[in-house]
């Protein structure tokens, strides 16, 4: 089963992430080789931090966004819930 494309709203960032013309399932693949090829896009993509942003704001737990996996971006939800108090 793929995880829905996100929804890409002209004028956006999504417009100029890497990942735009990539196949989803690469991002959401439990494969390292996978993983590691999404990472790599990620690492040069111009909307990289925008991207996490998102997936942190809207507690993405799935996936690679912004260059990131799923436990580093729970670590950096925790840390800021954490901050924030």
């Amino acid at each position: 089963m793929s995880a829905p494309l996100p929804l890409v709203v002209p004028g956006s960032w999504h417009e100029e992430a890497n990942c735009k013309d990539v196949e989803v399932d690469v991002f959401f693949s439990l494969d390292e080789e996978d993983q590691r090829e999404a990472l790599a896009r990620c690492h040069a993509c111009p909307v990289r931090a925008q991207c996490l942003e998102y997936a942190v704001v809207n507690r993405e737990q799935y996936g690679i966004w912004g260059g990131t996996r799923e436990q580093e971006r729970r670590r950096l939800m925790r840390d800021r819930r954490r901050y924030a108090a």
